[in-house]
């Protein structure tokens, strides 16, 4: 049992690394479109624990539209874009987070 509870014990560190660097790439990717960086730390933050890698690619996609046309990432295109996907799920997350990163 103890190599097992190795095992374990290393599938959650390397999980949570995978965490981090999604978390600071979307973070990173939020803030040079525009978006102010107290509100990319947060909004990153519960991401990375509540979207899916596809979720994220297609906000991180955005982001970089956004970016290369040189307009400015705001909340509400972010709320408008997931809007767009027909996917409840990401619409929830990315409203629920822009709500709670805007009170907190």
């Amino acid at each position: 049992m103890t190599r097992l509870h190795a095992l374990a014990a290393g599938a959650v560190l390397l999980a949570g690394a995978c965490t981090a660097v999604v978390e600071d790439r979307v973070e990173t990717g939020l803030i040079e479109a525009g978006l102010p960086a107290g509100m990319a730390t947060c909004m990153a933050d519960i991401w990375a624990e509540e979207l899916s890698v596809e979720q994220i690619r297609g906000i991180a996609q955005f982001a970089s539209r956004v970016r290369e046309e040189r307009q400015t990432l705001t909340v509400a295109r972010l709320i408008e874009h997931a809007r767009q996907w027909n996917d409840p799920a990401a619409l929830g997350v990315v409203s629920t987070s822009a709500a709670r990163c805007a009170l907190g």
